[in-house]
């Protein structure tokens, strides 16, 4: 099956898991990251899914054509980029430390400004960085 973000995140895929499942696990594996499976534990917005990377927990949430939540045990550049790669390039719009110690990076399409409004100065978010900010 040869599928991209258009299919998943920048159209509303159809709310069936195991076809979220096919599309997300496709376009991973396209772009390099063949070591990782995801499943589908949410199919309706905002669609969420859990996995894990050589060891390594990563949840990804998003609602298709706004935003997409990476999280993960710790920070891997090759990870971000291949996400960065699958969006189609949308740079990433902030990176922090959730409550639970997770490594975050958020990409926004909009640029992400409510969020980070939202966000900022709760001492819950550790490390908060704009990244990419115009």
């Amino acid at each position: 099956m040869a599928t991209d973000a258009r299919r998943w995140f920048y159209s509303t895929p159809e709310p069936r898991p195991y076809f979220i499942e096919e599309r997300i696990n496709h376009t991973l594996w396209k772009n390099r990251l063949q070591s990782v499976y995801m499943n589908c534990i949410q199919a309706e917005p905002p669609i969420k899914m859990e996995g894990n990377w050589n060891g390594m927990p990563i949840f990804f949430e998003w609602v298709p054509g706004k935003y997409f939540i990476l999280r993960s045990g710790e920070k891997h550049k090759e990870l971000i980029g291949v996400i960065r790669q699958m969006l189609f390039n949308l740079k990433p719009s902030f990176e922090y430390e959730d409550p639970e110690g997770m490594y975050v990076v958020e990409w926004h399409t909009d640029g992400g400004d409510a969020r980070w409004k939202e966000i900022q100065g709760n001492p819950q978010y550790q490390g908060l960085r704009r990244i990419g900010k115009k």
